[in-house]
């Protein structure tokens, strides 16, 4: 069960497990170890007939601990999460026959990377599996991913369980980020617990479950129990990989074919270029709603397409990032709302698995003038307001005509009802009115025979005094 110690750390840290086994420091398979009374060693093993094939030993390894905290966002703290996960994973895979189960912390304790590959080496253990919770640095990814080393049969093999692994979280819901590698600047793995691992050569795989901080993920994490459907679920993919049964669980994995990947000769090193291509064509365009239909063409042949994100005014804002619907193909078509009154300048970026992204060409569209739900929502308020303000005003008025003061007389007029006029009334009229013309021509004409006669009489004073002046 235990591997001869090869240096005096090794012995350090195996005399380390010994002594905090009781304060809880390391897991240990208190199952396993009740169904084998006698444990025996690797070497023991080989010489003794008649004992039964070695058990597979995993170990598990719940991210972060003590001053450790790893993610934090809201009420989550990472290093909490992970071991709720990895003891009911635990709890899960001892109900397997033929696998005896560790792990590197059952309490809040701040372990180094490299002592905790060294205990799953001490432990001789075939896996070692790395639990933790993922953050984004603008909190826009979603999705769980898997890390594995670059190098030789820990890439190969740790492809294989993370294949099983993936495709048991896609199942649960959550988008695939896919299965990865990374290397640092000297060309080793980037992530400490992989490097650390290859140098003890225990296959190890670092399992991100899922963002803390991203909403397409929280329906995933949001309760103890959801934590615990995380453990087990990696336990069935342990189960899955090893080839596992269950009298407990009435299940049988003997017969699960894992995805046969050829130990490479090269470092498989992560992809660092954007996508090869991005291109797009608008298929359609409804001025009288804002939407557009967008066709998008896009490959990266070293690691696939996983999002894409669209502008309506040439990049100035972008959307959300949103799932590529289909990785096995480069085409696909969406429909984008554009806001009112906007002349569409669209572009789309489309994002590798590295999270590299390629912008498309730009199209520009014909102004959007149309109405949205709310606009005519509005002026359909404001008319109804319009309307009842004016028959509020016109009862006003009709009561302020109709009601009379009680303590006041007030002659009330009808001006509803009026006589019609008559033809002799007409004439009565025309004739009041020729009789005053009349009148008035008759007061004309006397008014100038008045002034006639005063003037003939001025004449004959006027002579006599020229006369009187000539004498």
């Amino acid at each position: 069960m235990i591997k001869v110690c090869k240096t005096i750390e090794d012995f350090v840290i195996l005399l380390a497990v010994i002594l905090s086994v009781g304060s809880g420091m390391y897991g240990y398979a208190v199952h396993a170890q009740e169904q084998e009374p006698d444990s025996v060693s690797v070497g023991e093993q080989e010489l003794l007939p008649g004992l039964e094939e070695k058990p597979i030993v995993v170990v598990i390894d719940p991210g972060h601990g003590g001053e450790n905290l790893g993610g934090q966002y809201e009420d989550y703290t990472e290093k909490e999460m992970t071991l709720i996960t990895a003891n009911a994973m635990k709890e899960e895979l001892e109900k397997y026959e033929g696998i005896t189960v560790y792990m590197t912390r059952t309490g809040d304790q701040d372990l180094g990377l490299d002592e905790r590959c060294a205990y799953a080496e001490i432990m001789d253990a075939d896996f070692l599996f790395c639990l933790h919770y993922n953050l984004s640095g603008e909190h826009t990814l979603f999705g769980a991913e898997c890390w594995i080393s670059a190098f030789g049969e820990n890439y190969s093999k740790g492809y294989s369980f993370a294949s099983v692994e993936i495709d048991m979280l896609q199942e649960l819901g959550l988008y695939s980020r896919g299965i990865k590698t990374r290397l640092n600047d000297r060309g080793t793995d980037y992530y400490g617990i992989l490097r650390h691992s290859v140098e003890r050569n225990v296959p190890c795989v670092l399992i991100e479950h899922c963002h803390l901080d991203q909403e397409n993920d929280k329906p995933f994490y949001d309760h103890n129990e959801k934590l615990k459907t995380f453990g087990r679920l990696d336990a069935t993919a342990v189960a899955k990989y090893f080839g596992l049964r269950s009298e407990e669980l009435g299940v049988d994995y003997s017969d699960y074919v894992n995805v046969s990947v050829p130990v490479p000769s090269q470092v498989v090193a992560p992809d660092r270029t954007e996508p090869d291509i991005c291109m797009i064509e608008v298929v359609e365009q409804n001025v009288g709603n804002g939407e557009v239909t967008v066709e998008v063409s896009a490959a990266d042949y070293d690691s696939g397409m996983l999002y894409y994100t669209y502008s309506y005014d040439n990049g100035e804002h972008f959307s959300e990032l949103q799932r590529w619907p289909d990785k096995s193909v480069d085409t696909f078509r969406f429909t984008m709302q554009v806001p009112p009154h906007v002349v569409p300048q669209i572009v789309v970026n489309g994002y590798n698995g590295y999270d590299l992204y390629t912008t498309s060409n730009m199209i520009s569209l014909p102004s959007m003038d149309y109405k949205t739900e709310e606009e005519i929502a509005a002026e359909l308020a404001e008319k109804e307001a319009l309307e009842s303000a004016s028959r509020e005003m016109a009862e006003g008025q009709e009561m302020n005509v109709t009601q009379k003061p009680r303590d006041v007389n007030v002659i009330e007029i009808d001006t509803d009802e009026h006589e019609p006029i008559t033809f002799t009334y007409f004439l009565a009229v025309c004739g009041v009115c020729a009789l005053l013309v009349l009148s008035m021509i008759l007061s004309m004409i006397l008014i100038l025979r008045g002034r006639k006669r005063r003037r003939r009489h001025r004449k004959p004073e006027v002579s006599a005094k020229s006369e009187e002046i000539d004498d």
